[in-house]
């Protein structure tokens, strides 16, 4: 029995070792972690191929190997594609190493519909949560398997069982650690990035915007008083689109202000369920123009700390953005709802032209814009103010089908 331990043992060196390595030099994000041709795919390939060609032998009889982790993993971090990617390599594998094709296949199907709300539900969770749900679903192979071989009145295999069910899951734990912490690393320095942005736009805020409002009130005011006077329709029309003008580089400027500004107001209880509400009848007008529907669900009595102006001015800036990406003839769904984990979970879905994954990592940047007229800061805007809330703004899109904006804001205690 030490001896098929310290085989196992030689497997987790092995595994580790692999995702040491993948960790250390193909730091992937995310969303390119999701694709088959990723190279965390390829490092799981590794994996399944090593773990079913050099199996564990218990007494030249019983025969153990790590590939439900690999497949685990695939799930948990690679997405669907990837884990059923993985299933039908570990099919092809098994095919040429000696596996009984049939109860393989029996097994591992089960095993990937089991996994499949699992996966949904694991990223629900922070790193403690993610570790007792995966721990939960794990131990349900050796407890099944246990009490099979207890019926079939085999004892010294059900200690192997228990064993080797305990490595694999201290393995598969140790991989959980390693990738969330890398996880955490790669969010940190995209948002040390976005920090050093901020402070370049404050800076820049500071110093120019107070210069450049008050010689343009005052042409603004020149322009009023210019309208009263006898002019042609073709002068007034000039003056009007002068004034208009005026009034947009003075948001930009606003824009520019609030992001300088500290935040100095004392945060009070809102009633945010209220609050979406009325975002939603300001923007009611703008979206029947537009021959847009907006449907909503959204929980009562929902209450957040926080500004009531400037939580009202992300979702107005969101639902207009939403209208602006449809452009005519569409829907815009917005639900809010309360999350287990404490937080209030606000989406904002359109079924507009959505973004490419290279818009997609560049949108909430300064400067950065999607429409021929943005500014870039709209969003960046939005983005401080529900940070400064505790808060995180998810986004989610596909090209041509729309986006889904996801505003997770922490309830009030």
């Amino acid at each position: 029995m030490w001896e098929s331990i310290q085989s196992m043992c030689l497997h987790v060196v092995f595994i580790l070792f692999t995702i040491l390595i993948y960790q250390v030099f193909f730091n992937e994000r995310e969303e390119k972690r999701k694709r088959i041709r990723s190279k965390f795919f390829l490092f799981m390939l590794i994996i399944l191929i090593f773990t079913m060609s050099q199996p564990v032998y218990y007494f030249d009889i019983y025969k153990y190997d790590f590939k439900a982790v690999a497949i685990i993993l695939s799930f948990l971090y690679g997405g669907k594609r990837a884990g059923f990617a993985a299933f039908l390599a570990l099919l092809v594998i098994g095919a040429f190493t000696d596996q009984k094709l049939l109860i393989l296949f029996g097994n591992y199907t089960v095993f990937c519909l089991l996994l499949l709300p699992v996966t949904s539900l694991y990223h629900r969770y922070r790193i403690k949560g993610k570790v007792i749900l995966i721990s939960l679903f794990y131990m349900m192979i050796p407890i099944t398997r246990g009490i099979f071989l207890q019926i079939k009145g085999d004892n010294r295999q059900t200690l192997f069982e228990l064993s080797s069910s305990l490595i694999i899951l201290a393995t598969l734990i140790a991989i959980i650690y390693l990738i969330e912490n890398m996880n955490e690393q790669i969010e940190m320095k995209q948002e040390l990035i976005r920090t050093e942005k901020m402070n370049v736009v404050s800076q820049l805020a500071a110093s120019v915007a107070h210069e450049i409002r008050n010689p343009m009130t005052s042409v603004r005011g020149f322009m009023q008083l210019m309208q009263k006077e006898e002019l042609t329709k073709e002068q007034q029309l000039y003056i009007s689109i002068s004034i208009e003008e005026l009034d947009r580089a003075q948001e930009i400027i606003n824009q520019y202000l609030a992001l300088a500004k500290p935040q100095t107001n004392q945060y009070e209880t809102i009633d945010l369920t209220s609050v979406i509400q009325q975002s939603i009848d300001v923007m009611h007008s703008y979206a029947i123009l537009n021959s847009i529907q907006i449907t909503q669900q959204v929980e009562p009595s929902l209450e957040i700390e926080g500004l009531k102006l400037e939580i009202q001015q992300v979702l107005i800036n969101i639902i207009k953005n939403a209208i602006e990406a449809i452009k005519s003839e569409g829907e815009i769904w917005i639900s809010a709802a309360k999350n287990s984990n404490g937080f209030i979970s606000i989406k904002i879905k359109d079924n507009g032209v959505g973004l490419t994954e290279d818009q997609l990592k560049k949108l909430g940047s300064p400067y950065y814009s999607t429409k021929e007229k943005g500014t870039g800061l709209g969003l960046t805007v939005c983005h401080q103010i529900v940070k400064q809330m505790g808060g995180q703004i998810m986004i989610k899109s596909e090209l041509k089908k729309g986006t889904c904006f996801t505003l997770n804001l922490p309830s009030k205690k």
